[in-house]
């Protein structure tokens, strides 16, 4: 080697958000950063290849083995996002003649190659036309790629030189796509009517593609750009792309992934169909018989794709998984992952000319008999239209990345917390999109969401702890966000705000190692509630307003239907607090015991209830209405000044304890 001395390879790729958070379907959300964490590992490649080392963040072996074809039989094929997209690689061997812009032609032949494989699969036939024009131009004008390369540490360099550039990119003509604003759809016709471009899609998803039809709808109904066709086409692809690494030499691959992941429908349906196999296997079974005549399923697409590690993927939500096991002693066969998860909602039936197509009339009748014979035999009420976008950040770790000496130990706690979080996300029947560094993007029922990010900041907590540090540790938090969303909102709007959710409010407003909380209703934004770690969780690490959601169902449900708990109450708990915020906290624990007994009448002696039980119950309640924020980071949380009281925590509870589903 020429040249001993050390130098320091910063590299990040780009937009995130522009290619990730547009979505249409959950597929789209995880495929987005599938492919951005993919490309990023290229890069990774063309660094290890020029004896580079990356050091921060260290990049998981079992991940690297996949990309460069040497996995064994033992090693599961990744199936989330697990590279940053931004790093830092530092070498004590540098050779003299290293090339950094070998690490960009890497990146983009991996995503030429990527993108080429799709278009050969699917879109040959139309070589030549305005289409394939359309493609080129978008795949070769897309991904922002910035480098830097000094002699010391200086992590700062990197944003001073993304400063530099602010691309603008061409005007896109004609229709525009359905999933990534402003771009160009692929059909190029620039006609007003859309009969035309109707026509274009629907003969595309009629090709006889693998699996097209359903990645399109058989009718052709979403319109595309090449940026969206490929993340929704590429898993059909991606084991049959092979690349040498310009300049550098060595070769990387793609390898089998998922063509199917559970909808945002589905998820917020587990808990309740769960329930329902365990308690009315053969309902669903007639269910099931109905559901596949409505829609297209595909168990093969979820289940089933190698051997030994490689036999499947962790894509089946777990309470699910559990009740069809547990019911194959009564004859039940699982034959639930393939449908659709809006079948599982009667609004959705009713609802058919839009959702499966005008065709589908006498399916969409049948099921919707069949679903409600579920209903009635599983004894389980109707599922939750709602889910959650759980996001999870660092806090402030890149203060401590220019110490060279403490990298080693931050990139091994970044490792344990990544390794660990899958299964955590799995554990709480949810769906990880993406898991790398100190960041955390999955999708989870309603019930599970608060109780997984309790779990993930503790295991964050203690993979910071569980290092040797040759100086001060660093004492790491981890902040979170999560939106509760009805399955039919647009995803892209909801991501979007997640992010803002995240720094605007737990970060900012409430000083970082803090979790805040949106519920959308159909309408808009219902609710915001926010609160610093030491204040949300008990002695026990559970999350306080998710105990009293669950004190609060438990009760209503010892009673029938006519005597659930009134929405009444926490109502007029919001009107209470907004008109008495500033009294004392005493006073107000009396004003709050004498508006539930109100909103319940007698049934407090109806049901025997203990008066210091039900004190202990509105004291939590109230507890978790404080508005805290901290001073500085590090320092414990205080009551807001100005602000104290946050009735919105009322309301939460109420929709946690009703699961969304209203009723008075």
């Amino acid at each position: 080697m020429a040249n001993s001395k050390d130098q320091i390879f910063q590299f990040t790729l780009g937009p995130v958000q522009g290619f990730v958070a547009q979505a249409r379907r959950t597929r789209d959300f995880w495929a987005g950063s599938f492919i951005l964490s993919w490309l990023s590992s290229v890069a990774i490649a063309a660094i290890q290849k020029q004896d580079g080392e990356v050091r921060f963040p260290v990049p998981d072996a079992a991940y690297m083995r996949s990309l460069y074809g040497t996995a064994s039989a033992q090693d599961p094929w990744p199936q989330q996002g697990s590279i940053p997209n931004r790093f830092m690689a530092t070498t004590a061997r540098v050779p003299s003649d290293f090339h950094p812009e070998w690490v960009a032609l890497a990146v983009q032949a991996a995503w030429a190659a990527l993108a080429q494989a799709v278009w050969a699969g699917d879109m040959q036939h139309l070589a030549g036309t305005i289409t394939e024009t359309i493609w080129q131009r978008q795949v070769g004008n897309f991904w922002e790629i910035s480098w830097v390369l000094s002699d010391d540490n200086q992590p700062s360099l990197l944003d001073r030189r993304k400063n530099w550039r602010n691309p603008v990119l061409p005007q896109e003509p004609g229709h525009k796509c359905m999933v990534m604003d402003g771009w160009q759809e692929l059909s190029g016709l620039s006609a007003t009517s859309m009969a035309s471009v109707n026509g274009f899609w629907s003969a595309l998803a009629r090709s006889g593609k693998p699996g097209i039809a359903s990645d399109l709808g058989e009718a052709g109904q979403e319109h595309l750009c090449a940026l969206a066709y490929i993340k929704r086409r590429f898993s059909r692809y991606f084991d049959q792309v092979d690349i040498g690494l310009p300049g550098c030499g060595g070769q990387v691959h793609g390898w089998r992934v998922p063509s199917a992941v559970p909808s945002v429908a589905f998820l917020a349906a587990a808990p309740w169909l769960a329930q329902a196999i365990e308690k009315a296997p053969q309902a669903f079974e007639s269910f099931y018989a109905a559901a596949k005549g409505l829609v297209d399923h595909s168990e093969a697409a979820h289940v089933g794709m190698g051997d030994g590690a490689q036999a499947g993927f962790e894509i089946d939500i777990a309470c699910v998984m559990d009740a069809a096991k547990n019911a194959q002693s009564q004859g039940f066969m699982r034959r639930w992952a393939g449908l659709d998860g809006q079948v599982y909602f009667e609004s959705a039936l009713e609802n058919h000319n839009r959702i499966f197509g005008p065709d589908k009339g006498a399916a969409a009748q049948a099921t919707r008999q069949a679903l409600r014979k579920l209903v009635q035999a599983a004894g389980a009420g109707k599922p939750s239209p709602y889910y959650a976008i759980l996001l999870m950040d660092g806090d402030q770790l890149g203060k401590h990345m220019a110490d060279t000496a403490k990298q080693t130990p931050i990139s091994s706690a970044l490792n344990q917390f990544t390794n660990g979080a899958g299964a955590i996300v799995r554990q709480h029947n949810g769906f990880l999109i993406y898991a790398g560094g100190d960041d955390v993007l999955a999708l989870l029922p309603l019930q599970d969401a608060l109780p997984a990010a309790a779990r993930l900041q503790k295991a964050y907590v203690k993979a910071f702890a569980d290092q040797h540090w040759a100086g001060d540790a660093v004492k790491s938090t981890l902040s979170g966000a999560i939106e509760f969303v009805h399955f039919r909102t647009p995803l892209t709007r909801v991501l979007q705000d997640a992010h803002r959710l995240l720094d605007d409010v737990a970060k900012d407003a409430t000083g970082r190692n803090a979790i805040a909380v949106r519920v959308w209703k159909p309408t808009g934004l219902a609710l915001e509630w926010a609160m610093p770690w030491e204040n949300a969780l008990d002695a026990q690490g559970r999350v306080k307003v998710a105990q009293l959601a669950e004190q609060f169902a438990q009760q209503g449900s010892t009673q029938d239907e006519g005597a659930r708990f009134s929405s009444k109450f926490f109502f007029r708990m919001q009107n209470l607090l907004q008109r008495f915020s500033s009294v004392d906290e005493a006073v107000l624990q009396k004003l709050l015991l004498t508006e539930y007994l109100h909103s319940f009448g007698n049934q407090g002696k109806a049901t025997g209830q203990d008066r210091f039980v039900l004190m202990n119950h509105l004291e939590g309640l109230l507890d978790q209405c404080w508005r805290y924020q901290r001073p500085a980071t590090g320092q414990s949380a205080q009551r807001h000044a100005s602000q104290p009281i946050n009735p919105d925590a009322a309301l939460l509870v109420r929709f946690l304890a009703q699961k969304g589903l209203e009723r008075d």
